[in-house]
């Protein structure tokens, strides 16, 4: 019988893999059931379970069940009616529901962390009222606790005191007989107390014998006077068993009530083992987590296989990753290189990744995307029976009939040595017609060979490819990379040199070479290093752009940190000015005597000040813009964006703009009839729409430059164009609009030290009353606000308080 695409691609061996990572015996047996699916949700779901257990394991944390004792055999038990547990397997029952509860807290600190992981846990039930009852009644030991019952209780206490008083009436007698030391003891025979008596002394004490020694020099006699008391003794034991019983088959009844809740919580643990097993194998074997794709193509970058790969890691060597990518136009593969070169590695590789992939289990690569395979067919390796009358060749061509009856356009195939087995002009052929109806019918198909014929197919038809893994010529070893787009020389006779065939015999050999075989080598060499020269370039120009990106990003950061030192400058200078001004002009009110006109000039001195600061602030903007401009100008020297003419309809919100005197473009925040708003780095001002000279036709941004510069540059002053009254009327305004509107007039009445100011918004559904309730309660001018009076509007006009 062939074997199955599992055994032949040793999934079994991949599992055995997980299951050294798993903590329980269900998490193993979880390991172990797992098994290709076609359901994409379900994959999906997983995949995202197992990408927060692996989230989990960077943290630090760690999830483990070491502690809980195989629940397997005592569930199945709960099920046959009156069935009773032991105290042992109802042990085992309590580290369930103990490792139930620890495991019902793992994750509620963190559920939005671990939403997943998190949503499992908190569906499982609560068993503490059960997990009571079992810790009080049976000790660690396994022995039933006097606790567990108050009849239980009684009857041990019972117990106590009918031993003390039988021990202490044999004592007694023990010593009325003045016995010698040695045999003056009360010991137990068929479970009833006894003293020893010489068998010469046997009549002397009336009483029951039940032994002797094994000299038959003494015997054990149970005195009349003890039997009563031995007989409530052994009732007493009988009691004794009957309530224990009765307590054991209490809590077996109470665990087969939570029957259902039990195997949900053994299931769940189970799948939380298996999915942490799954976890550190990813982090173990760097794996990535795969996209399932709907279309019908392969794309692995740095794949390895995980068997091969456990292996070489215990003899201390490292596998050679594989990349490659296959779907489209293009979905056939045909791989030629040297024996031993990896050829087969290189089937099994993909094979495996597809099977891991549709079993929820991580991909060993950097990266992995593959479908969902309706079927993996593999035919590697030797099918020859003797038993069945079956040659090599004839093994593969039953293989290969079998798959072509099972392929489908969602089909993986796999074909180690096309071709091989028989005549290679008929194997050949044979080869190209298989390849061509797997071609046909569009199934992703990886074959390997070493027939010219096939590679020469591979080269000249549409929809396939070749590939080659490569050898070492100057070592004359293979190096088990695998090179995607151009074909591979068996290198048979370089080979059997580096095994020792004599060089007489390898000489002959190559003597025995048809002329056109050198040319295909040579060819195939050339096409080797051309290929390694082009990989090397790209190597070369990724560096060189690394590099370019680096020392970029280097002088924009040393720009930014410039302007930000030179910004701060200019605040600080501003900043001196204004205090030094302040200063001479509380010197020059000092020097008034009269206290009345002092106090008028002070007022008025206050006022003109609040003006001047305004006006020298724009002033400041205004010089701080444009050095803005004029660094970014420096900055950006020789890159000119393409620029239209200026056009009302055309100055939109978010268009850059040239204006006339700034070096570089700014962005259009708003306009109205005769001015527009702009923003030049971290500042906004107004300007008169004839000052725009142009529209820049790339996309409007703000570079990183002039968002650093944003948290040294705070400044934001602009032209009053909202008269500065007692109020302002926003009735029919957008809540955008509005809050626009009143915080230009809160400026205004502050600079001219307004105390108080009223918004008229009117009733309407009360969306702009609250809109602009949140803009005034975070307002820095605005020190409290509230509705109007009721007989002067009411709810209707909102009263602003301002600060100073």
């Amino acid at each position: 019988m062939s074997r199955s695409a599992e055994e032949i691609l040793e999934f079994d061996r991949l599992r055995e893999i997980l299951g050294r990572y798993t903590t329980c015996a269900p998490g193993r047996r979880g390991v172990e059931e797992l098994a290709p699916s076609h359901e994409r949700a379900q994959l999906e779901a997983a995949f995202a379970v197992i990408r927060e257990a692996i989230a989990y394991l960077r943290a630090g944390s760690e999830l483990g069940f070491g502690s809980l004792a195989d629940p397997e055999a005592w569930l199945a038990r709960l099920d046959a009616p009156g069935a009773v547990l032991s105290p042992a397997e109802i042990l085992d029952a309590a580290s369930l529901l103990d490792t139930t509860a620890w495991l019902k807290q793992q994750f509620r600190a963190d559920a939005a962390k671990y939403p997943r992981l998190a949503q499992r846990t908190a569906a499982l039930a609560d068993f503490g009222p059960l997990t009571t009852a079992i810790r009080r009644a049976i000790l660690p030991n396994g022995e039933i606790s006097d606790a567990a019952s108050s009849e239980l209780k009684r009857i041990r206490t019972n117990i106590s005191r009918t031993r003390d008083t039988i021990q202490k009436t044999l004592r007694q007698i023990l010593r009325a007989r003045g016995e010698e030391p040695g045999t003056d003891y009360v010991t137990l025979r068929n479970d009833r107390f006894v003293i020893p008596v010489r068998a010469a002394d046997r009549r002397q004490v009336q009483g029951v014998m039940h032994g002797s020694s094994a000299t038959g020099q003494t015997v054990f006699l149970e005195p009349l006077e003890t039997i009563e008391l031995n007989n409530n003794l052994v009732q007493l034991a009988e009691d004794e068993a009957a309530e224990i019983a009765r307590i054991l088959r209490e809590l077996t009844e109470r665990l087969q009530r939570e029957l259902g809740a039990l195997r949900f919580a053994a299931a769940a643990i189970a799948e939380l083992d298996s999915t942490f097993a799954r976890a550190r194998f990813a982090r173990e074997f760097n794996c990535a987590l795969p996209v399932l794709g709907h279309a019908a193509e392969i794309k692995l970058e740095a794949a390895r296989h995980p068997v091969l790969e456990d292996k070489l890691r215990r003899e201390g060597r490292t596998v050679v990753p594989m990349t490659l990518a296959l779907g489209g136009e293009e979905t056939v593969l045909v791989i030629s290189g040297p024996n031993t070169g990896g050829k087969t590695v290189a089937l099994k590789t993909v094979g495996l990744a597809a099977l891991a992939a549709q079993s929820g289990i991580p991909v060993a690569a950097e990266s992995a995307q593959l479908p969902l395979f309706d079927r993996v067919l593999a035919d590697i390796g030797d099918e020859q029976s003797i038993a069945a009358d079956l040659s090599t060749f004839s093994a593969h061509v039953l293989n290969l009939k079998s798959m072509l009856d099972a392929a489908t356009e969602r089909s993986l195939v796999l074909v180690d040595e096309m071709g091989t087995g028989t005549a290679p002009e008929e194997g050949s052929a044979l080869g190209v017609s298989l390849l061509e109806e797997f071609r046909a019918r569009r199934c992703l198909t990886l074959a390997t060979t070493h027939h010219d014929r096939l590679k020469a197919y591979a080269s000249s038809r549409p929809g396939v490819l070749n590939a080659a893994v490569e050898f070492d010529e100057v070592h004359l070893q293979p190096t088990y990379r695998l090179r995607v787009g151009v074909p591979g020389g068996s290198s048979g006779i370089e080979i059997a040199r580096r095994l020792g065939l004599p060089e007489a015999v390898i000489e002959r050999a190559r003597a025995q070479l048809a002329p056109e075989t050198h040319e295909a080598a040579a060819l195939i060499a050339y096409l080797h290093r051309s290929r390694d020269a082009l990989e090397e370039m790209k190597r070369e120009a990724a560096r060189q752009t690394q590099e370019l990106d680096q020392e970029r990003r280097r002088l924009q950061s040393e720009w930014v940190e410039r302007q930000r030192r030179r910004l701060a400058g200019l605040e600080q200078k501003f900043v001196e000015a204004l205090k030094q001004h302040e200063q001479e002009i509380a010197r020059a009110v000092e020097t008034v005597k009269d206290h009345e006109l002092r106090a008028q000039l002070e007022k008025q001195a206050q006022r003109c000040m609040v003006k001047a600061r305004g006006a020298a602030r724009e002033e400041a903007n205004a010089a701080v813009v444009q050095h803005l401009a004029d660094s970014q100008q420096d900055l950006g020297a020789g890159v000119q964006p393409q620029q239209e003419p200026v056009t009302p309809e055309k100055l939109l919100p978010g268009t850059r703009v040239r204006v006339r005197g700034f070096g570089q473009p700014v962005v259009l925040r708003r306009r109205d009839e005769r001015s527009a708003e702009i923003e030049a780095g971290p500042l906004r001002m107004k300007v008169a729409l004839d000052d725009i000279t142009a529209i820049v036709t790339e996309p409007a941004s703000r570079g990183p430059a002039a968002k650093a510069a944003t948290g040294s540059v705070t400044v934001h002053a602009q032209p009053a164009d909202e008269p500065a009254g007692e109020e302002i009327n926003v009735i029919g305004c957008t809540v955008e609009e509005a809050t626009r509107r009143a915080d230009k007039f809160l400026d205004q009445a502050a600079l001219a030290g307004k105390p108080c100011v009223r918004i008229i918004h009117g009733h309407g559904t009360g969306a702009l009353r609250r809109g602009l309730a949140e803009f005034l309660a975070a307002h820095p001018l605005v020190e409290r606000f509230h509705s109007e009076e009721a007989d002067r509007g009411g709810a209707a006009i909102t009263v602003v308080e301002l600060k100073g």
